[in-house]
């Protein structure tokens, strides 16, 4: 009797153990998302070259800008940031070196933040990345209205300078 008692409670072990790992797999469907389009004006650029003069790592671009709803509409938040020196340009790709960038978006008097980071190749002879060219970064989280927040913010530069900064919110 109790070697039934035993593999029945092996079986049903076995059964939740699979059910769960199931569970833990699985990713949500859900593909609800939010979409906000902000305008940023052509951000004021601050290098702090740490070390040896030149490009080295450390390096660190600190940035802001005013936001608009539109472009050239009334000023409705700001962002500021780092881009800081990660990878140096290498024999294989001598025109690129790879940043950290942390951008922090201020709106309602600094009530409502996002903040969103990641890394991306940029020229090394330049503080931005290339116009018309998008760069995806992850959205950490937020405060305010957007507390909770999570997804992707994606960066293009124009060929003016300003931005077009889209944010993709998971609800």
């Amino acid at each position: 009797m109790n070697l039934i008692i035993a593999r029945r409670t092996i079986a049903s072990a076995a059964l939740l153990a699979s059910v769960l790992m199931a569970a833990c797999g699985q990713r949500s469907t859900n593909s609800s998302s939010e979409t906000l389009t902000v305008y940023e004006d052509r951000p004021t650029l601050k290098l702090l070259d740490l070390g040896p003069p030149g490009n080295s790592p450390g390096d660190v671009y600190h940035f802001f800008a005013p936001l608009h709803s539109s472009p050239g509409g009334p000023v409705i938040g700001e962002v500021f940031g780092s881009k800081t020196l990660i990878k140096m340009a290498t024999d294989a790709n001598p025109n690129l070196e790879t940043r950290a960038t942390v951008l922090f978006f201020t709106f309602a008097n600094h009530q409502d933040q996002t903040v969103a980071l990641g890394a991306f190749d940029y020229p090394a002879t330049a503080g931005e990345f290339e116009a018309g060219q998008p760069v995806v970064r992850a959205i950490l989280g937020g405060t305010g209205k957007y507390m909770g927040a999570r997804g992707q913010l994606t960066s293009t530069r124009n060929g003016d300078g300003s931005y077009t900064q889209v944010f993709t919110l998971l609800k």
